[in-house]
């Protein structure tokens, strides 16, 4: 059996066609997605049982924008699983609603969430929450290097867009320049996919050495 590769540009059919890999794409996005959320939904476990003891102001500021964010984090969820479901049945992807919805999961989870885990392990790095943080953010880690490949496939990663088998060389590099409302919306996602990952490293980075114990005598900065 070969890949079937379409483009459909039309009222009925708005999307790209590529099946089996479409299959693929998608399950490998519901495990990642799932595991994501359910590492933020353990992180916030342990900071709410240890949030009564924390010393620093930073840190509790933190940990309430952090419980903020993953209930956040749930809608944006539902709302990427929807696409998923929709892929999975009709095995068919409508590019518009899934570009939509992995820039949502980027700009309202994946900068804020890596953002206030390092602006609270930083400020109350305590050995209680040096694991789960660690561990959160190695799966962080992997969804976001899977979500370079979603965009790269729904042709939403500006530096691949020289690849696009539609156009020819010249044609793709025309379009990769000519800053479009839509590539500029494109290219700030992208940003914010990269800080996100560089962040979410710097959290490995910090808590893969464990934290400290924080004496209760200590003042709140």
């Amino acid at each position: 059996m070969g890949i079937r590769f379409a483009w459909a540009d039309n009222d009925a059919k708005n999307g790209l066609e590529w099946a089996p890999p479409v299959r693929v794409v998608a399950v490998v996005t519901l495990f990642a997605s799932t595991l994501d959320v359910l590492a933020d939904l353990l992180v916030c476990n342990r900071i709410a049982e240890y949030l009564d003891n924390f010393q620093s102001l930073v840190a509790i500021y933190a940990a309430y924008g952090y419980f903020f964010f993953t209930g956040i984090s749930l809608f944006v969820y539902i709302f990427e699983m929807v696409d998923v479901c929709k892929t999975l049945k009709y095995d068919e992807e409508n590019v518009f609603y899934a570009r939509l919805a992995k820039s949502m999961v980027l700009v309202l989870e994946e900068v804020p969430l890596p953002t206030l885990m390092n602006l609270l392990f930083t400020n109350e790095p305590r050995l209680s929450l040096a694991s789960p943080v660690y561990f959160s953010s190695w799966i962080k880690l992997v969804a976001l290097t899977w979500g370079l490949v979603k965009f790269t496939k729904l042709r939403f990663f500006w530096p691949c867009l020289p690849l696009n088998p539609k156009h020819d060389a010249k044609e793709n590099v025309r379009r990769c320049f000519t800053f479009t409302l839509y590539r500029i919306c494109m290219i700030i996602v992208n940003i914010c996919h990269i800080l996100a990952i560089v962040i979410v490293i710097m959290n490995i980075i910090a808590s893969s050495s464990g934290g400290r114990k924080i004496d209760v005598k200590e003042q709140r900065l």
